[in-house]
């Protein structure tokens, strides 16, 4: 059974080391800067005090297999400022044994009903990346035909949801 809470301090190791474990094949085939796998439990921690962010972690059976994290306020690489009842999900991540396993599309789901004056939702992720689009689609998702070349070699895809 997955379920998600609002991420607290004692989550932050965990979640930390799942992240890194879940992003290093990225960072290994794209050698982007701003790779998750780069970033230590301060960064995690940094945003669950930040009223520009909501962190959710993810369970099985009670044990915490990811983690979710919208951008509530600022801006992203496809939108100039988020708007009320604007949500960006800038990374959801789950442990690698466990992935492929429709985890991330039920925790996002699960998560959207969080944000109830939600109305428009974005992701973007690399274009090449066939099973984040696919998890992505079966959880309403919609490809908007947007691109950008952030590094050499790695080109995002603009995703939305409207509801």
């Amino acid at each position: 059974m997955i379920k998600i809470k609002t991420t607290i301090e004692q989550d932050v190791q965990v979640l930390t080391e799942i992240q890194k474990q879940a992003f290093l094949p990225l960072y290994e085939k794209y050698n982007d800067k701003g790779n998750p796998c780069l970033r230590g439990a301060e960064d995690v921690a940094n945003r669950l005090n930040s009223p520009s962010f909501r962190y959710f972690t993810i369970f099985e059976n009670e044990e915490i297999v990811g983690g979710v994290l919208y951008k509530c306020k600022g801006k992203g690489p496809f939108f100039a400022e988020l708007q009320y009842g604007e949500y960006y999900l800038q990374r959801i991540y789950i442990k690698p044994e466990r992935q492929c396993k429709k985890i991330a599309q039920k925790a996002i789901l699960l998560c959207e009903k969080e944000f109830t004056n939600a109305k428009y939702f974005s992701v973007d992720f690399p274009e090449d990346l066939i099973k984040n689009r696919k998890c992505y689609e079966a959880a309403g998702f919609c490809d908007t035909g947007k691109r950008m070349e952030t590094e050499p070699g790695l080109v995002l895809a603009c995703f939305e949801k409207r509801l």
